[in-house]
């Protein structure tokens, strides 16, 4: 059944507000049914500011969740909304700047209400420290610490940077005067692991143990876990990871390469993909375990997941060089040039993996990773940039094709998810050549914060029970 709610939001008077705030909103499965805009006169609202008053029409779909969402939008100030009868005003979650702890928090934790888990969720990446606070599923701030390069090039190894990116958390945390006592639990983003099923993992020590492993602590995903734990033994809580990249639920079919001794691996954009499945299948009105989905998460690495009742049997691993081109990797290519390419003397075995992962694709081609930047290109009559984007596209489009063809061309929606996701021209290019597969649904950027509290509430709550590693 569908229901109607009413907003407010207080924007920035800039080029192109109205049109990426009632995009969202329509991005998200709600329909807007009224909208007005006044610039305002209120006091304190401050110059350059407007309101806007929204009703908005949808089901399935936890308005909060939306509007958090919303909230991430730079141009966007505050959302007033009603809950459970109550006008409630939130703004603008906290973000840090470009040093470790160079800023502080503009605003104080609250304290946490009766009845409600307080999460704590870290995701860290090569260059910088993302975390968020959640009560419940409502975002209470958040902060991206990004170290300086040579900072971390000092502490030698991944594993070593631990230390500096924790003291980055906690202070920030002791700033904005949190009561560490009030967390309720710990998320990390989870690292590369053994192959495991979809869930949320009770952090302990053989998950630990495998993370310092030389496989696992060569990316900072590995980092997540560790500082979860080490954040949340000292506190008496429980600490989880969620959906790691390892997630295999492969069918045995898509597992043989052609080749004995070298099988295909199921690494991919688990933490998101479950996540934007399971709030579409919600949108649709069906479980998520009941669904037949194709997702295809458009970020620096593009994965294609089929995804049939609540398993993904089949993906393209980006990372080993599966799938379409993506802006740094060069997707699948001919072996046979590669392997003169790998014996004619030129190239180091190293250099020749960065060539895949680091260099290829749009980056090798353009020079930059940048869609933004190609987009600039495209507009300045650049034609190569145009055929470049349009041939990810394309490529992208036939491992949506060919993941139709592993549900058996029974597919009830095709998602489009991740960064690349923002660009109508990428997004539309792939829309032209499969929507006639499946209703296609894009969900512009990735939400793997909320999604990472979202797992370790459904715990919390009793409707999900953790596995154990």
């Amino acid at each position: 059944m569908k229901e109607t709610e009413k907003v407010e939001l207080v924007v920035l008077n800039e080029p192109g507000v109205l049109g990426r705030v009632a995009g969202h909103i329509r991005h998200e499965g709600w329909n807007i049914k009224r909208l007005v805009v006044d610039e305002d006169e209120k006091p304190g609202s401050g110059p350059g500011t407007s309101t806007m008053e929204i009703d908005i029409e949808g089901a399935h779909t936890k308005l909060a969740q939306v509007m958090d969402r919303i909230l991430n939008l730079d141009c966007v100030i505050s959302i007033g909304m009603t809950q459970n009868g109550e006008k409630v005003i939130r703004r603008r979650p906290v973000k840090q700047g470009k040093n470790t702890g160079a800023e502080k928090p503009s605003q104080k934790v609250p304290e946490k209400k009766d009845g409600v888990f307080r999460i704590l969720a870290i995701n860290p990446g090569s260059t910088s420290t993302k975390f968020a606070l959640y009560d419940n599923d409502d975002l209470i701030l958040k902060n991206t610490c990004k170290h300086d390069a040579s900072l971390l090039a000092q502490c030698g190894t991944v594993l070593n940077q631990r230390g500096m990116r924790r003291d980055c958390i906690m202070k920030f945390l002791a700033e904005a005067e949190l009561n560490t006592s009030s967390l309720d639990a710990v998320a990390g983003r989870g690292g590369l692991l053994k192959p495991i099923e979809s869930g949320v993992y009770t952090i302990n020590e053989k998950m630990l143990e495998d993370l310092h492993s030389a496989t696992a602590a060569i990316h900072a995903s590995a980092l997540g876990a560790i500082l979860a734990s080490e954040i949340a033994v000292p506190l008496g809580i429980p600490a989880y990871v969620v959906d790691p990249v390892v997630v295999d639920e492969m069918d045995r079919n898509a597992k043989l390469t052609g080749m004995p001794g070298v099988l295909r691996s199921s690494v991919f954009h688990a933490l998101n993909h479950k996540a934007i499945a399971r709030r579409l299948a919600a949108q649709l009105g069906m479980p998520y375990e009941n669904a037949r989905l194709i997702v295809a998460h458009l970020g620096s690495g593009i994965t294609v997941g089929a995804h049939r009742y609540g398993r993904v049997i089949d993906v393209n691993d980006a990372l080993a060089g599966e799938g379409p081109f993506t802006p740094e990797r060069t997707g699948s290519i001919p072996v046979v040039p590669i392997i003169n390419m790998c014996f004619s003397g030129e190239y180091t075995q190293e250099e020749m993996i960065e060539k895949i992962t680091q260099k290829g694709g749009m980056k090798a081609y353009l020079g930059t990773s940048d869609e933004e930047e190609v987009q600039r290109m495209i507009y300045n009559s650049d034609e190569f940039a145009a055929l470049v984007l349009d041939s990810m596209a394309y490529q992208t489009a036939k491992e949506i094709g060919a993941m139709s063809a592993v549900l058996e061309g029974l597919v009830d929606a095709i998602i489009l998810t991740g960064g690349l996701a923002h660009s109508i021209r990428f997004t539309g290019a792939i829309k032209q050549r499969v929507d006639k597969l499946a209703p296609v649904h894009v969900f512009p950027g990735e939400d793997e914060m909320l999604a990472l509290a979202s797992g370790v509430l459904r715990v919390l709550r009793g409707q999900e029970r953790a596995v154990q590693y």
